[in-house]
């Protein structure tokens, strides 16, 4: 996978120690209730605090510098609309999504504070795990001046017992543990990458959402932000199905 600037082990292995070194509690007002993947990832892209939490306008960027804006985004994508409508027109944005690989589970016992049971999480995040959640910024997503960084991540999940018998455990925190690379959404290519190398030949969304690991009922958003940035091609229809084929590069007459 691409590793794009200069963000490498090294630099993920600082942004690590400065985090933990600065603590949640002596920072300053702007990173109140941040968590602990929010603050490594915006170490890691900048690690001058100063052009952290910059006003522009009526939003707050969460980095500002000669690169343009960054948006770090360990949520839902979808809240991200409006402040990317309002800033595009003027800036070059990059939203940076973790995508966690490998996840090992942690539980503490609340009472004692020790930590048993760690093992690895069955699920694994996949870059093409975000395909769905792009579909609410469709009418953005060919704007040249947004791009989207993937940092590909392997980290420990903290988890608290409770005394409930419906949800046993609840999640705390989030701590990153592993640098394993970046991936790079901006053109018709970088999208198309993320398809399966076996793919070929015609497929409706749920064949292409089966390929790419989703669940049935995200294939079809998936399929439809996959064609909308040229990555595959609508074809036609196969009895209630529509049908898709892998889009050919352009080439420059």
């Amino acid at each position: 996978m691409e590793t794009i600037w200069d963000m490498d082990e090294s630099t993920f292995a600082a942004a690590c120690r400065a985090v933990e070194a600065v603590g949640r509690a002596d920072q300053g007002v702007g990173t109140l209730g941040e968590k602990t993947l929010h603050m490594v990832l915006k170490r890691m892209i900048e690690p001058d605090m100063s052009r952290h939490e910059v006003k522009l306008g009526s939003y707050v960027a969460d980095i500002l510098n000669d690169r343009g804006v960054f948006e770090v985004q360990t949520r839902s994508l979808h809240k991200l609309k409006p402040k990317l409508a309002a800033l595009l027109p003027y800036y070059p944005v990059t939203v940076v999504v973790p995508v966690i690989e490998t996840k090992w589970l942690m539980t503490m016992d609340p009472e004692t504070g020790e930590l048993h049971d760690r093992r690895k999480s069955p699920k694994r995040g996949r870059a093409a795990d975000m395909l769905p959640d792009l579909v609410y910024l469709k009418p953005l997503l060919l704007d040249p001046n947004l791009s989207f960084l993937l940092v590909r991540l392997e980290g420990e999940q903290l988890r608290m017992r409770t005394a409930d018998r419906r949800r046993p455990v609840t999640p705390l925190e989030f701590a990153p543990t592993r640098f394993l690379g970046t991936i790079r959404l901006k053109t018709p290519a970088d999208y198309a990458a993320l398809l399966p190398p076996d793919l070929a030949g015609e497929f409706t969304a749920r064949e292409l959402g089966k390929a790419l690991g989703l669940p049935a009922g995200q294939s079809s958003a998936a399929a439809g932000v996959l064609s909308h940035m040229r990555a595959i091609r609508r074809i036609g229809r196969k009895k209630n199905a529509y049908l898709y084929t892998i889009a050919k590069e352009e080439k420059p007459c």
